[in-house]
């Protein structure tokens, strides 16, 4: 997991990390923790890490105090929005009041000054359930031609093995990504994909219809072979019925 703490208190900035560290050691999980002393110093880092890491979202979680100089946490929030849908944005706050502003930036919860550990500790509990949720929804592709394309799992009707890659066809276009179809098979049985053929790993939450060896996914038709068709029917079944692959 990998956190940015923004508070312009340097105590305050202890506090967390030493809340932070004291998480980690307990629930066992591996974090990197970088602390920023306002929300325009974070800002500019950003950017450069933008450029630098060649994606939108860097951090998957940020700790936000409200009240800074310059811009605030709401309004660093609103930047961070611009880019990042999907990290997990935490206020720390004097004021109740504010939580209020948190629902523009979908903030997940707030954390009331002074903080105690306990509360804390539920808080990114919390904070936790959401960065590993987003995690299952997404993947990053090491495309062919655009380097690393993070895309939505929602996102994608169907893949497609051509020779040694793989073609994502998705809301967003094709992409090509070197890879074995098994591999990623496995990787998204949990997710409502399942294989007509050799060739195509469909989401059946994108099939149309079925007739005869022909399924429409989207506005593509793809053959169902013979020896997996009765399989892949089943499974198709079950997902309507609302039963897990």
């Amino acid at each position: 997991m990998r956190a940015a703490i923004i508070d312009d208190e340097k105590n305050m900035t202890h506090l967390l990390m030493e809340f932070m560290n004291r998480f980690k050691e307990e629930n066992e999980i591996v974090t990197d923790v970088e602390c920023f002393e306002s929300g325009d110093a974070f800002l500019n880092a950003f950017e450069k890490k933008r450029i630098m890491e060649e994606k939108d979202h860097i951090f998957d979680l940020f700790l936000l105090d409200v009240e800074m100089p310059g811009r605030n946490g709401i309004e660093t929030a609103r930047e961070i929005r611009k880019y990042d849908k999907e990290a997990v944005i935490m206020f720390i706050t004097n004021m109740a009041q504010y939580a209020i502003h948190g629902y523009e930036v979908e903030a997940v919860d707030y954390v009331l000054k002074p903080i105690t550990y306990e509360d804390f500790s539920l808080k990114m509990h919390k904070a936790l359930r959401y960065i590993r949720q987003n995690e299952k929804q997404q993947m990053l592709l090491n495309t062919t031609e655009d380097g690393k394309v993070p895309i939505l799992i929602s996102d994608i009707y169907y893949i497609e093995v051509v020779s040694h890659y793989l073609q994502f066809h998705t809301k967003q276009g094709v992409f090509e990504s070197r890879g074995v179809m098994k591999e990623i098979e496995n990787e998204l049985e949990s997710m409502n994909f399942f294989r007509c053929n050799q060739s195509f790993l469909v989401n059946l939450a994108y099939v149309k219809s079925i007739r005869s060896n022909e399924v429409t996914v989207g506005n593509e038709k793809l053959s169902i072979s013979r020896n997996r068709k009765n399989s892949f029917m089943d499974a198709y079944a079950r997902y309507v019925g609302g039963m897990s692959l």
